[in-house]
């Protein structure tokens, strides 16, 4: 974004309310954080990724439409028991 633009942006916001610059704040916060999330995996996510890496070269894979229907088959086995 050219400076200009964002030097009008600025202010805009500055011309809100003080209860409106708060919201504008708490959700560039939220975005800021997401984003920061997105791009930095935890060293968990790094170990279940090299997991999931291993499980598909040993063909240990199934098929997206293979999980939904084990899924649902545990779901109804938890419903049975649950009734």
């Amino acid at each position: 974004m050219a400076q200009e633009t964002l030097n009008s942006l600025i202010a805009v916001m500055m011309t809100l309310s003080l209860q409106e610059q708060e919201q504008v704040v708490l959700q560039l916060q939220e975005n800021i954080s997401r984003q920061a999330g997105e791009e930095q995996l935890t060293e968990e996510q790094k170990a279940r990724l090299r997991q999931a890496y291993r499980e598909a070269q040993e063909g240990k894979v199934v098929s997206q439409e293979t999980a939904h229907q084990m899924m649902d088959e545990f779901v109804q086995q938890q419903y049975a028991v649950a009734v």
